[in-house]
């Protein structure tokens, strides 16, 4: 694991110079640059800008295949999006009851189990099928999201029937929103359950943690600048699944998906693109 640092900051001549004679070339005026960690100029240059640092910079890791490969489980999350879930059309959003009117494309898919107005829904089991524009439009194999609904995962029916149905992983129908046909080049494919343990997540990976009293739960907003927390105990006989935490910021709360070493060899394998991969330490 690499850590990078990203700098976005309106530079000054004197500080474009001194960038320029550590081999860092920046415009003055608003610009950037990436330093990892352990470039022999970071403490350096940190220094120099130190008064400003810690709100010009974005610090992110980044894994090798190594790290991702010696990795016991993965958390994914796509970067191919879908489009858009349906239906998004406010003619049709404003005649919803609560909460449907804020999330519509949660409306006959998921059974409500609690709501707020501050931190939105909390959803219980899948009872019906998303719905897309259209088919979608992809590039090769690879595995897909969309917008507003990015715990779930879609992929190609004949990506399903190699990958993921031989690891008893299912698979789920979506419809074409205005015929309300099943769509013929796409399937959703379903997480297989929750984990049994929980996650170990210390307090420096944590940007932001809530409390959400009426539903006596927890939820988080993890740093991105670690390795993805580590179970405290086997998670279950998963290959495709939820972590037993809630994540999000605002009204946005969902169980983060994790995959097993096993899935992504497989994946790695038959070259499946479309995701990122956030590893736990082997």
């Amino acid at each position: 694991m690499k850590i990078k640092y990203r700098i976005v900051k309106n530079f000054n001549k004197e500080e474009q110079d001194e960038l320029e004679r550590l081999g860092i070339n920046v415009s003055e005026g608003w610009d950037s640059f990436e330093i990892e960690e352990n470039n022999q100029n970071f403490e350096r240059i940190k220094n120099m800008l130190n008064k400003d640092w810690d709100n010009i910079t974005q610090k992110k890791s980044y894994f090798s295949e190594k790290d991702r490969a010696l990795a016991p489980y993965l958390n994914i999350y796509a970067n191919k999006m879908l489009g858009y879930a349906k239906p998004d059309d406010e003619s049709i959003v404003d005649e919803y009851e609560y909460s449907f009117d804020i999330y519509p494309y949660y409306k006959g898919v998921f059974e409500i189990i609690k709501t707020d107005k501050q931190f939105g829904i909390l959803r219980g089991n899948q009872i019906g099928y998303y719905s897309l524009e259209d088919e979608p439009n992809w590039r090769g194999n690879e595995i897909a999201s969309a917008n507003n609904i990015e715990d779930a995962f879609f992929v190609k029916p004949e990506v399903f029937e190699k990958i993921f149905r031989p690891l008893n992983i299912k698979s789920l129908p979506v419809i074409n929103y205005k015929t309300q046909t099943k769509l013929e080049n796409v399937v959703q494919i379903v997480q297989q359950g929750i984990s049994k343990s929980h996650l170990i997540i210390n307090k420096t990976q944590v940007k932001e943690k809530t409390h959400i009293v009426n539903w006596d739960i927890d939820k988080y907003v993890l740093s991105d600048d670690s390795y993805y927390p580590s179970f405290d105990s086997s998670p279950g006989e998963f290959d495709f699944f939820y972590t037993h935490e809630y994540f999000g910021t605002g009204g946005l709360t969902q169980r983060n998906t994790i995959i097993s070493k096993k899935l992504y060899n497989i994946l790695k394998t038959n070259n499946i693109k479309g995701l990122n991969y956030y590893p736990m330490k082997g």
